[in-house]
């Protein structure tokens, strides 16, 4: 008998319902734990997919706006693979791999066959197959491949999975750890690779329980505007539900990025400067808010130390992601500039093709 028929049949049955036996105390803690699950997969899925948006953005802005010393030879590297566009891996194909391939699909407007997706089950095989993602079952394969692989397997399973595909990452790959219960330096030392970006995440508030309740379905709901306010990073009305760390992580993986392509750290600057505050955003709500300056990223003496033509240096995110850099004390410093970055994650989310790009410069 099929599993939705079994499922049929128990409708009306209260007594064979799976909470019968609860009491009401463990009714309420279940539904607390579903709803913190769900929260903590949305928020994951949205800020991979603002994440991955924005690496596509600044890849846009080096191959079509930029001309610096040598422009051609980071346009080269972008160009080399894939046709320049982002290669994303998954890596665990459990509720949370599938979630963020559907949201990476819908709302990071990221093309089928730039996903690959690391399975051993054939009962993901035939539920994806229809999107047209691709496929393998080799892991070393897929991190060495890939520009952001998403960690997305159960914590029992990173201690194989790390064994497998540690020393076959590229040094720019970005790792985006969704494992919970793992902190980034652990993941360092099991990978032997320390490009970590790992989102914390913490869902307070009877609002999610509400959200829950509107729509349990993760593609949909981020199609709220109400559940992408609840995930903005700097939020003034709600407690964050990830610490804005991430938002520092992002940034400085934008300029490990940068650092790779050879683009003078000036020039790293003004690219993240035009993204993030251009005239797409409507900034008359934000006229007087601080710009991005080179000592926003690294403390003075760094900053007198480079020349012209001379990248950022190569930042640590597992690193990053633990200790004050001059970027914490930059946010502390300028409240405007939180409000503004809310928008802008708001704004990307919320439209269907990307703001933070005017167009398709990558191939398909």
């Amino acid at each position: 008998m099929a599993g939705s028929q079994y499922l049929d049949l128990m409708r009306g049955l209260p007594s064979l319902d799976f909470e019968a036996s609860l009491s009401q105390e463990e009714k309420i803690f279940c539904k607390k734990a579903r709803v913190r699950a769900w929260a903590r997969i949305i928020c994951g899925c949205a800020h991979a997919a603002f994440f991955c948006r924005l690496l596509t953005a600044v890849r846009c802005k080096v191959l079509d706006n930029s001309c610096f010393p040598h422009s051609w030879l980071a346009k080269f590297k972008i160009l080399r693979s894939n046709s320049g566009c982002l290669r994303i891996g998954v890596l665990g194909s459990g509720h949370m791999g599938k979630q963020l391939v559907q949201v990476l699909l819908q709302h990071a407007k990221v093309a089928p066959k730039h996903i690959t997706i690391s399975s051993r089950r054939l009962d993901t095989y035939d539920e994806l197959m229809y999107l047209g993602l691709q496929f393998t079952d080799d892991n070393q394969k897929l991190a060495a491949s890939v520009d952001v692989l998403f960690l997305c397997c159960q914590p029992f399973q990173l201690t194989l999975i790390s064994s497998q595909i540690r020393g076959h990452l590229a040094k720019t790959c970005v790792v985006y750890s969704l494992v919970t219960a793992v902190p980034s330096r652990r993941l360092q030392n099991l990978l032997g690779h320390s490009n970590i970006l790992k989102p914390q995440y913490n869902v307070p508030g009877i609002a999610w329980t509400k959200l829950w309740e509107r729509s349990k379905n993760i593609v949909d709901g981020l199609l709220g505007q109400d559940v992408i306010e609840h995930s903005c990073p700097f939020k003034q009305s709600y407690q964050n539900c990830v610490k804005p760390k991430w938002f520092e992580e992002i940034l400085y993986s934008v300029l490990n990025l940068c650092h790779f392509l050879q683009v003078p750290h000036l020039s790293s600057v003004e690219i993240i400067n035009d993204l993030l505050f251009g005239a797409t955003y409507g900034l008359e709500a934000f006229d007087y808010t601080e710009r991005f300056v080179c000592e926003s990223f690294v403390n003075e003496s760094c900053a007198d130390s480079l020349s012209r033509a001379s990248p950022f240096p190569w930042f640590e995110l597992s690193t990053v992601s633990l200790q004050d850099t001059p970027l914490t004390k930059f946010f502390i410093m300028h409240p405007r500039l939180r409000q503004h970055l809310s928008f802008v994650y708001r704004m990307t989310m919320l439209r269907t093709q990307n703001p933070l790009d005017d167009g398709e410069c990558c191939g398909d």
